[in-house]
């Protein structure tokens, strides 16, 4: 290499500025690779519906949405429902998780016919039909078995047969205790 390439190499090196060192102390450089921020105001219960509905459908931060879906649950009513089907679609496991318990808190009554058309709609993402397969195996009735049989011998989807499989599981585990009282007696 030519002296004249080095010097120009070197003079190259020189330019460019290492990153400062963050000062002992300050965190912000650090908090902002750490992950989402903690919003000053989370969402609750007294937040009205629409207002809880638009952050869990448009909200860019996570626990916004995930603190959103939990009050949506705690609200109840059937004005809540659809919100919360919203999201189980949502890209963090925590969100749809919330979702999902959610969901079946609200109870049979209101959920029940929702989460076995999410399960038989196959236009809906095997992720979704899965977390409808749970929500049903939450109700631990008769008519929610039903429809899980059906799914765990009939949908394409090996994810979702599982799900569904699983949910029967925990609704036979969850009665076996009871069939052994009646033996006894």
């Amino acid at each position: 290499m030519s002296e004249g390439k080095k010097e120009k190499m070197t003079k190259m090196r020189e330019k460019k500025e290492k990153p400062a060192a963050v000062p002992l102390g300050e965190t912000d450089p650090i908090d902002s690779l750490a992950g989402p921020q903690v919003p000053e105001d989370l969402p609750d219960a007294t937040w009205a519906a629409d207002k809880l509905a638009e952050i869990v459908a448009k909200e860019g931060n996570m626990l916004l949405r995930a603190n959103a879906v939990n009050a949506l649950a705690k609200k109840g009513g059937q004005e809540v429902v659809e919100p919360l089907v919203t999201a189980l679609k949502d890209p963090e496991d925590i969100v749809k998780a919330n979702a999902m318990v959610g969901l079946a808190a609200l109870g049979r009554d209101l959920v029940q016919k929702r989460m076995a058309e999410l399960l038989a709609d196959k236009e809906a993402s095997e992720e979704i039909r899965g977390g409808a397969a749970w929500v049903l195996g939450e109700m631990m009735d008769e008519e929610s078995l039903s429809i899980l049989t059906r799914a765990a011998e009939e949908d394409e989807s090996a994810f979702v047969r599982v799900h569904a499989k699983a949910s029967i599981l925990a609704y036979e585990q969850a009665k076996a205790p009871a069939k052994k009282e009646d033996e006894k007696k």
